[in-house]
């Protein structure tokens, strides 16, 4: 284990290196037990990996995305090259970095709570790779050939003029929300959200005196493996 200094640690998106508020990162890895009859010992074990990370910055620090699902096999262009340079506390040893270029966006949101705050945006990111099990009880799962993207969808709220989430005009509905209580100052609030198709994400508005404002975005990805 060991200690990170986030007044040490960098990060860089894409060229981007100022405006980062956190950052994490982590690799799972999915065992398939292949169970046989007559005994408690697995006959092989299947493994998957994937990369995660999620990165919280100030609103408008990273570049936005225009969201175009594929139409044909190829790679979706909704990724981003992550760098982490990371610096411990104490002689714990860091583990070495697991590479996160081409890490394909996931999720967006972007968040103005209050009239006098700032907006912050939240990315989630994945990719899948080899997985490197040692041992002949493994069987490793490659790389996929091709991660596709699919329509994204989202919603917005609030008066903010730039929430971070485009939607698309076809197919929107909207709902609403309310509360207030009773006493001093008995102030309360109302808002309307709208669902839809989303076109782009990012660029959301860091200052905007007066005003708040929610957004969120998810984007599907799936990994094809051709032969």
């Amino acid at each position: 284990m060991a200690i990170i200094i986030g007044s040490m640690t960098i990060v860089t998106i894409d060229g981007a290196a100022d405006g980062f508020q956190s950052v994490s990162w982590s690799t799972q890895v999915q065992p398939t037990r292949l169970w046989e009859l007559g005994s408690w010992s697995m006959y092989k074990t299947q493994v998957a990996k994937t990369i995660t990370a999620s990165v919280t910055t100030y609103a408008g620090v990273l570049n936005s995305i225009t969201l175009e699902p594929n139409t044909s096999c190829m790679d979706s262009t909704a990724r981003k090259n992550i760098t982490i340079s990371i610096t411990q506390c104490g002689d714990g040893g860091l583990p070495t970095m697991e590479d996160l270029t081409d890490m394909f966006v996931t999720s967006y949101s972007y968040s103005k709570g209050d009239p006098n705050a700032f907006g912050t945006e939240t990315w989630q990111y994945q990719k899948w790779v080899e997985a490197d099990a040692a041992g002949d009880d493994f069987i490793n799962m490659g790389a996929p050939t091709y991660v596709i993207q699919g329509k994204a969808e989202g919603n917005i709220s609030g008066n903010v003029t730039s929430p971070g989430v485009v939607l698309e005009l076809a197919g929107q509905v909207t709902g609403q929300q309310g509360n207030v209580s009773a006493g001093f100052p008995g102030m309360g609030n109302f808002d309307e959200t709208t669902y839809g198709l989303v076109s782009a994400i990012g660029g959301g508005a860091l200052e905007e005196a007066g005003k708040m404002g929610q957004s969120s975005a998810t984007v599907p990805h799936q990994p094809l493996y051709l032969s």
